[in-house]
C-alpha cells in the first residue's frame, strides 16, 4: 500500500465527516464573497483599485487561475509597517500567515491593512498560491489528512526562531493559514528544546477552517490562561467557518467569536473592520486591546478551559460560546 493510499485509509472517518459538512452548508458557499466593498474602513481584495497598478490586478488573477509552483514572497522577512511608524525596541514581533489563492499583491494589502489597524509592524509568512485547485487539494491533505508538514515546517521554523529573541510573538491567520497556525502550536508544544517559549506565543485565527486548535494542559495550570494563547473569529455564514472552527468546536482551544448572521470570507472585506470595532467580541478580546497600537495589560487574558489537553477534545465554557449581536 501506498503512502497516499495509507493515508486515505486511515483518515477514512475524517474524509467522511469533511464530506457530509460540505455537502451540509453547500448553500452557503455563494457568500463567500459577498458583501462585495461594502467597507470605507479597510481596502478590498477584490477592488481594483486596491492595488498599486494594473499589473498587479492582472499578477493576481493570472496566479489564482493558472496552476504552477511558484517560491513564497516572503518566507517571515518582509514587513508591512503602518503610516507614521516610530520604530520601538523589537520586544514583540507580529506574523500574518494568508489563506488560499494569496499572491504577492493580496498578501502585500492584506499585510497594510492589519499594520494600520494595530499600528505595528506585520511580517509575512507568506503561503505562495498554486493556483484554487491545487490550494483547496493542499488544504485538503494538510487538514483532513493530517500531511501539512510541507506548508507548515517552513513557518514553524520562523515562528520558533522569533520565539527565541521576543518576549512576546503574534501570530494572525487567515483561512488555510489557521491550519499552519494549528500546525505551529502543535509542533511547539512537542519540541523539547522550544516548549519552554510557548507562553510567548499568542494565535489569532480568522475564518478558521482548521479542525483542531490544542494547548497545553500543564503550562495553561501554571500560569492561569491558555498557553499558546488563542481567539478565533468567524462569520455564522461562512462556508469554510461552518466545516472549520464551527463544526470542531470540542476539539477547538480557545475564545471563539462569532456573529451569526454575517457572509463573507475575505480578511479585508469580511473581518477586519468587524475585529477593528470590537463587533465580534464585544470589545472583550485581547486582539482588541491591540487596535490602533494599544496594548493589553497581562490580565486581558479571555478564559480557557485549562484541562484540555493535546490528545482530547476541548470543552468550551460558557462565555467563549456567546456570539456578538450585530
Amino acid at each position: 500500500m501506498g503512502k497516499f493510499t495509507a493515508r486515505v485509509f486511515n483518515n477514512r472517518a475524517n474524509i467522511k465527516e469533511d464530506l457530509t459538512l460540505a455537502a451540509r452548508h453547500a448553500w452557503t458557499l455563494p457568500f463567500l464573497a459577498t458583501p462585495w466593498n461594502a467597507e470605507s474602513l479597510t481596502q478590498s481584495e477584490l477592488h481594483p483599485g486596491s492595488y498599486n497598478n494594473v499589473g498587479d490586478v492582472i499578477n493576481l488573477s493570472l496566479q489564482t487561475m493558472v496552476p504552477m509552483e511558484r517560491r513564497t514572497y516572503s518566507p517571515g522577512t518582509i514587513a508591512c509597517y503602518p503610516e507614521h511608524y516610530a520604530s520601538t525596541a523589537g520586544r514583540e514581533k507580529w506574523f500574518f500567515i494568508n489563506g488560499i489563492c494569496t499572491s504577492p499583491p493580496i498578501a502585500i494589502l492584506n499585510g497594510l491593512e492589519l499594520a494600520k489597524a494595530f499600528h505595528r509592524p506585520i511580517h509575512l509568512i507568506h503561503t505562495p498560491t498554486y493556483g484554487v485547485v491545487r490550494d483547496l487539494w493542499d488544504s485538503i491533505t494538510a487538514r483532513t489528512l493530517r500531511k501539512d508538514g510541507k506548508l507548515s515546517r517552513p513557518a514553524y521554523d520562523v515562528v520558533k526562531e522569533a520565539l527565541v529573541h521576543h518576549d512576546k510573538v503574534v501570530i494572525i491567520g487567515h483561512s488555510q493559514g489557521t491550519i499552519i497556525s494549528s500546525y505551529i502550536a502543535r509542533k511547539l508544544l512537542k519540541d523539547k528544546r522550544y516548549r519552554h517559549h510557548a507562553p510567548k506565543l499568542e494565535i489569532y485565527c480568522v475564518a478558521g477552517v482548521a479542525d483542531s486548535c490544542r494547548i497545553d494542559p500543564e503550562l495553561s495550570e501554571h500560569f492561569g490562561r491558555g498557553v499558546p494563547y488563542v481567539e478565533h473569529f468567524a462569520n455564522g455564514k461562512d462556508f469554510f467557518c461552518r466545516i472549520g472552527v464551527l463544526a470542531h468546536l470540542e476539539h477547538t482551544a480557545g475564545a471563539v467569536f462569532t456573529i451569526p448572521d454575517r457572509t463573507g470570507h475575505l480578511l479585508n472585506d469580511h473581518y477586519l473592520p468587524g475585529i477593528w470595532r470590537g463587533e465580534y467580541c464585544d470589545q472583550r478580546s485581547r486582539l482588541f486591546k491591540y487596535i490602533d497600537g494599544n496594548s493589553p495589560s497581562s490580565t486581558d487574558y479571555v478564559a480557557h478551559d485549562l484541562n484540555i489537553a493535546p490528545s482530547h477534545p476541548s470543552v468550551m465554557p460558557e462565555p467563549i460560546m456567546k456570539a456578538a449581536n450585530h
